[in-house]
């Protein structure tokens, strides 16, 4: 785990595993985390086994928004409230089982309240709306963790995967400061929180959950993969382990495995096998590569929902993931949802919402006479308004253009440059500036719903809509990326993996990306990854920790 670092009691080295463990989980994500706590504090002896050595997986470089509907944070309104939660998962799902969504919505307040009774994180409310809320409507039900002390993990960052930002803010204080509309950063707080080694956003969710898996006996253990199952009788009785210099070591498994791996966005030829978009950039940590989806196919496990992912607009950058040479993406915010910019494909057209939180699957329509992707390439155009104010690809209004930005003084111009339809494009931006002056997007109605206003600014005449008319006009190209595929094996409520035939295979456990997303294509609200994943970490850390093994 290297010399230099001073190691927290309960992370150990390889010779150090036991022969025998209650429950061993493959990952150490928030699904495989909660797994792993909820199964220790059960009374089991608990094995957790990370591939790398830095921990936290795509949860460490995430927001840490955790979608709880029904949370214990904020009064609820009994019957009608699960009424409206549940319509509200169905009405995006599809042919999604109605049972697995009734048990995430059961389970994930008892989850919220295990995690705040087993760990050092305590949970505030999120100031955010649902991404598919109607018009009219503001709730929301995103918790997120309040900053906390990192405890055992005081150079946190040799140990758990780091954002490219200080994890010190919560997603909520960035909102207030106004950072992205140009603001100015709370320095002050960011000086206090880092002066009292307080972490916050995913690291603070990851090293929260590391604590409390550590106070409650779980043995931690790094740049060790989990090469294959053992069964006997049809039961998954032991794990390989397989360390980074090629040691093996059997382990017997008394009560289940849970697989919680995350999914195989890093692995090209997964992606271009299965994914509806292939040609898809990672936006998380390069160790999601198909790990946990092998291993459940080689168990006879079921599949599905194996084409889909948590698509999104990246920004290719030039930093790397570590000391890894893996290329580092960062998703794209700004030039989707604030004013004086739109999307549009080699046609000029604009083809999406742009400030929806599902603009990626437009990236997934096909021309009907070449078969090929009809909105791609594409790319984002703005102006001298957008760019005096709003960062773009990274760049604020202060700094030189971006090496990726094209710009130019007309549109025909830009258009030329490109070789996006020159008439196509002028008359989209004269349909669109209409539309802006007005206030209303009559094509594709950004900026109606809460989540997007609430994302724009605040200080425009319309938050999510502004004219592109001042020169000189410039064109970003847009990149597809994902911060996780949602294909994986097949779980019921209980989180059990199951067969072709619709039955637990015994022993087998699956949650976050390494599992079927349950509810879905859509994102329903932007801690939908999180919320699913502890969940279902919970729910098979539960039932493992029984081991339970009947098939109702």
């Amino acid at each position: 785990m290297g010399s230099a670092r001073e190691r927290p009691d309960g992370i150990i080295d390889f010779d150090d595993v036991g022969e025998v463990y209650d429950v061993v989980v493959a990952g150490s994500g928030a699904a495989g985390l909660v797994a792993a706590l909820t199964a220790a504090t059960a009374g089991n002896r608990v094995l957790v086994v990370e591939g790398v050595s830095l921990f936290g997986g795509a949860t460490a470089v995430s927001g840490g928004q955790v979608w709880v509907p029904g949370h214990h944070h904020r009064a609820a309104g009994a019957a009608t409230d699960c009424e409206r939660l549940q319509s509200y998962c169905l009405d995006h799902s599809h042919e999604r089982p109605v049972t697995v969504i009734e048990a995430f919505l059961d389970a994930a307040p008892t989850m919220a309240r295990f995690v705040e009774q087993h760990t050092p994180i305590r949970f505030t409310p999120m100031n955010s709306p649902d991404s598919l809320t109607p018009p009219g409507q503001t709730e929301g039900w995103n918790l997120e963790p309040a900053p906390l002390g990192t405890g055992p993990f005081g150079e946190w960052s040799e140990w758990v995967w780091s954002p490219p930002y200080p994890a010190v803010l919560t997603n909520d204080e960035v909102a207030e400061s106004r950072m992205i509309f140009g603001g100015a950063p709370p320095v002050e707080l960011i000086k206090q929180r880092m002066g009292a080694g307080e972490v916050a956003l995913g690291v603070g969710l990851v090293i929260g959950l590391l604590r409390g898996c550590l106070d409650a006996g779980v043995d931690l253990l790094g740049s060790t993969r989990l090469s294959s199952l053992a069964t006997e009788d049809g039961r998954v009785s032991g794990v390989l382990l397989t360390d980074s210099g090629g040691d093996e070591k059997e382990v017997g498994v008394r009560g289940g495995v849970v697989l919680a791996t995350g999914g195989f966005e890093h692995d090209p030829g997964l992606v271009n096998r299965l994914l509806a978009i292939p040609t898809t950039v990672p936006a998380s940590p390069p160790v999601a590569t198909g790990g946990g989806l092998r291993l459940a196919a080689q168990a006879g496990a079921s599949l599905g929902h194996l084409s889909e992912a948590w698509y999104w607009p990246v920004v290719p950058t030039d930093a790397t993931w570590g000391q890894t040479s893996t290329a580092r993406a960062e998703i794209m915010l700004a030039e989707r949802v604030l004013p004086h910019a739109i999307w549009v494909n080699a046609s000029g057209r604009r083809f999406v919402n742009e400030a929806s939180h599902n603009c990626a699957f437009a990236f997934a329509d096909l021309d009907t006479t070449t078969g090929r992707p009809a909105n791609l390439p594409a790319f984002v155009i703005g102006d001298a308004q957008y760019r005096a104010r709003y960062p773009l690809a990274g760049a604020g209004p202060d700094q030189p253009w971006p090496d990726s930005v094209t710009v130019a003084d007309t549109l025909t111009g830009l258009a030329q440059e490109l070789g996006i339809d020159p008439e196509g494009l002028t008359a989209t931006v004269e349909e669109f500036n209409h539309d802006a002056t007005a206030g209303r997007d009559s094509q594709y109605q950004r900026g109606e719903t809460a989540y997007e206003r609430a994302l724009g600014d605040p200080d425009a005449d319309h938050p999510n809509l502004g004219t592109i008319s001042k020169p000189p006009f410039f064109a970003l190209p847009l990149t597809v990326g994902a911060v996780g595929t949602k294909g994986g094996a097949v779980v019921d409520e209980r989180s059990r993996v199951l067969d072709w035939m619709g039955r637990p295979i015994p022993g087998l456990f699956a949650a976050g990306n390494a599992a079927a997303a349950p509810i879905g294509p859509a994102i329903l609200s932007s801690g939908m990854t999180l919320g699913l994943a502890m969940t279902f970490g919970w729910l098979a850390g539960t039932t493992a920790a029984t081991g339970d093994t009947s098939e109702h």
